[in-house]
């Protein structure tokens, strides 16, 4: 099985493959022109895979099919969405590339070309300064241009957007999303403000009750954050949630054992040798050592209870997972949590050489 590497790309599908969740969305980013010419209502995930064999692993984000309004012939329009963490400079290429094979398709059936409305979201580290205009790549006159390619797409630039404005209360319906886009926001970030938010919106929402989408978000933020326990839990604390429902996702003894256990053999070790020297050297050596067993002792954990709470687990299969003694694996397991379709593809990579 291939491993895992885009925790941003994955956790991004997995939102938008709920067909209300994109409802929601475009309610907020498309202009209020085009929003009121299509039926949103009326939206279905289109789950064909438009690939050439060249380009297998450039695959779209999320493809959704909907109706133009008030017309006597019915009239797909379809609605490509790209998940950027990087302004792209590639960007018109791939639209291109996906939108050239979906039409490929059409002519193959013989079918007239599908209308498609290219969406980029959004939430890189800097700003996007890309033009949304293919024809914008051509350093050419204007006499010249009107003989050239041109599409435009519509961005979504979380950095920019403002969750509380009144444009975006769609979302307050739909606390799941508006939690994931704001955790997509501020990815990049180093300070837990906006976990702050996302906690007491699960709190207020009552979403801290359906603990599967809460486990979701979590693997999340202990993939793209970099955020100690004792900090987790007084967020927790401060949103009067009980931290021992939830703590579990990320580990309740994250690192806490093996610091302490290498904090206890460090000294041990620094003390025989009896100089201030090898005292300092034999805490780091054993708080090294001791992170790295709490982190496989954690991971382990974490593991076991995720795959629990989704699949059925056999006692032999926990104490399988409990011999895994590969930081890399255990995390890679833990990403692919997030679209594991059955327990059997984590346990077979789990297995792998």
């Amino acid at each position: 099985m291939a491993k895992i590497e885009n925790i941003h790309d994955n956790f991004f599908k997995k939102v938008f493959s709920d067909i209300a969740n994109v409802k929601t969305f475009l309610e907020i980013a498309l202009p209020e022109a085009l929003r009121r010419q299509l039926d949103i209502g009326a939206l279905e995930l289109d789950t064909t895979s438009y690939v050439s064999e060249e380009y297998k692993t450039s695959l779209s984000d999320v493809v959704v099919k909907c109706a133009i309004k008030e017309r006597q012939n019915p009239l797909d329009v379809y609605l490509l969405f790209e998940h950027k963490s990087y302004p792209d400079k590639k960007i018109f290429i791939q639209l291109l590339r996906y939108m050239y094979l979906m039409w490929q398709k059409d002519s193959a059936e013989g079918k007239p070309l599908r209308a498609i409305i290219p969406l980029v979201f959004y939430h890189g580290r800097s700003r996007w300064k890309l033009s949304t205009q293919f024809v914008e790549q051509f350093e050419v006159g204007k006499e010249l241009r009107r003989f050239l390619l041109n599409f435009e797409y519509l961005l979504f630039d979380a950095n920019r957007w403002d969750w509380e404005a009144e444009s975006s209360r769609p979302l307050k319906e739909n606390v799941f999303l508006l939690s994931a886009m704001l955790l997509m926001k501020g990815a990049y970030r180093k300070d837990v403000e906006t976990i702050r938010q996302v906690v007491r919106l699960w709190n207020k929402m009552g979403l801290i009750e359906k603990k599967e989408q809460v486990n979701f978000l979590l693997i999340y933020i202990a993939e793209t954050r970099d955020i100690p326990p004792k900090q987790l839990v007084k967020i927790l604390e401060e949103s009067e949630i009980e931290g021992e429902d939830i703590m579990p996702t990320l580990a309740q003894r994250w690192r806490q054992e093996g610091v302490e256990e290498g904090i206890k053999k460090g000294i041990e070790k620094g003390i025989e040798k009896g100089i201030e020297k090898g005292i300092e050297k034999g805490i780091e050596k054993g708080i090294e050592k001791g992170i790295e067993k709490g982190y496989v002792l954690d991971k382990q954990d974490v593991l076991i209870m995720l795959l629990s709470s989704r699949f059925w687990l056999e006692e032999d299969e926990k104490a399988f997972i409990r011999n895994i003694t590969a930081i890399d694996k255990l995390n890679t397991a833990l990403k692919m949590i997030l679209t594991a379709g059955s327990k059997e593809e984590i346990l077979d990579y789990l297995k792998s050489e």
